[in-house]
């Protein structure tokens, strides 16, 4: 299943994917901004502001209402982060209209209800002034408590640390300091330049997707043009970097940060996919058998890519005493892939996982929408078939070539007291 864009006006772009395979009709927008820490905080607050009330529905009850009426639609709204892009997200699906009675009409009080929640918030000249107050605090508390999720923490904390002085450093919700600062009318100010100016992205998927964009094309107000935004900061890699964190955890947290020199945009990027799959993408990864399986040195390991950025990340849950054994040992699973060592077994399985995974994303309509996330950040939207095909065409050698590019960048570990005599430096 594939989509076909339009264009409704400069910066909006319509992705429709006809089909009545699912008894639903979904729809998605994202509007993309560069990350830049003021106006990540004001977007992180956004979502959770529409939640509570909109113009035509005030209160969280009117609108649990009126989705109900739309036999039990949902609504809902967050903030992802790709690359050095933060992207506002609005999720709307209700039952396939054609399956119901007026199936015409719920499908533009449907689509019209969607609109009205993700534009119109309730307020006047700003957001309702007791939501703003009582969100702000909701968020402050969620990113204050975020060093309570050991895991998570350790990775927003590298990944700072890494990339300290580029925005790919801002976390996705912005931080509890800047968030402090902000007062009511800059974030609606920057909100209403959000709908209004930037990157506009609306996909559907339904069997009734082409009325669906009749009345999108009505709802979607007409533009002069859009914000331009930034690619991504390439960063030469020195001498690896090594930091600690010291808290009160039971298990330490190791992560090795990795420059891939690579993006979505590469030839190699799909061999850049299947290494990371053979080192730590899979039940039968190196790192895995390695590191957890052999050595015994982990409770859980795993890489991942970060494919608009260019980064790989090595993740694991150690004990802190092990933690100089457990650098070495994934390191040489690194150099096993830039020297060639991987087996045709090691290779089949992945590439195999991977095209399991992707065709997978036909079951579900979000995820069919949501592999085409990184496409609209890159302007180059690929099908599920193109994508399959690219990674059966990876080969040993292609794999071998990506992975010669990866740099290793920074070596951080959360854990709760200093090693005697470990060779590192401290933040």
């Amino acid at each position: 299943m594939n989509f076909t864009q339009h264009e409704l006006s400069p910066g909006v772009r319509l992705h429709l994917c006809a089909t009545d395979k699912f008894k639903t009709l979904t729809c998605k927008m994202f509007i993309q901004q560069d990350l830049k820490a003021r106006e990540a905080a004001s977007t992180a607050l956004v979502p959770l502001l529409l939640r509570r009330g909109s113009q035509k529905y005030p209160s969280t009850r009117d609108m649990a209402r009126v989705l109900e009426e739309l036999y039990a639609a949902d609504f809902g709204s967050d903030v992802l982060k790709i690359g050095e892009r933060q992207i506002l997200e609005f999720h709307f699906q209700m039952v396939d209209p054609a399956l119901l009675p007026q199936g015409g009409d719920l499908l533009a009080k449907g689509l019209q209800t969607f609109w009205e929640i993700a534009t119109c918030p309730y307020g006047e000249g700003g957001f309702h002034e007791p939501y703003f107050q009582q969100e702000k605090h909701t968020l402050t508390q969620e990113l204050e408590g975020l060093v309570n999720d050991k895991r998570t923490y350790a990775l927003v904390r590298s990944t700072a640390l890494m990339c300290a002085g580029e925005p790919f450093a801002i976390y996705k919700y912005g931080d509890a300091e800047t968030l402090g600062t902000l007062e009511n009318k800059e974030v609606y100010e920057h909100y209403t330049k959000l709908v209004n100016s930037y990157p506009l992205d609306i996909f559907v998927v339904g069997s009734q997707a082409q009325q669906a964009a009749e009345i999108l094309a009505q709802l979607v107000p007409g533009r002069a043009g859009g914000a331009k935004l930034s690619s991504p900061q390439q960063v030469e890699v020195g001498e690896p970097r090594y930091f600690e964190d010291l808290i009160d955890v039971q298990q330490a947290v190791l992560v090795m940060g990795y420059r891939t020199n690579l993006n979505y945009l590469d030839e190699d990027y799909y061999s850049l996919l299947v290494g990371n799959g053979i080192l730590g993408g899979f039940s039968h990864s190196k790192l895995f058998l390695n590191v957890r399986e052999r050595a015994s040195l982990a409770y859980y390991v795993g890489s991942s890519i970060e494919g608009s950025k260019g980064l790989l990340t090595i993740s694991a849950g150690i004990s802190g005493a092990k933690q100089e054994q457990a650098v070495q040992i994934i390191k040489e699973q690194v150099q096993e892939m830039q020297a060639g060592r991987i087996s045709s077994k090691e290779l089949d399985q992945t590439k195999r996982g991977l095209i399991s995974s992707i065709n997978g994303m036909n079951d579900n309509p979000s995820g069919l929408i949501d592999r085409n996330i990184i496409g609209i950040v890159h302007n180059e939207l690929r099908t599920i078939d193109e994508v399959v095909q690219a990674i059966s065409e990876v080969n040993l050698d292609s794999v071998v070539k990506a992975m010669e590019k990866v740099q290793l960048d920074t070596v951080y570990i959360l854990r709760s007291n200093p090693q005697e005599g470990a060779d590192h430096g401290a933040d």
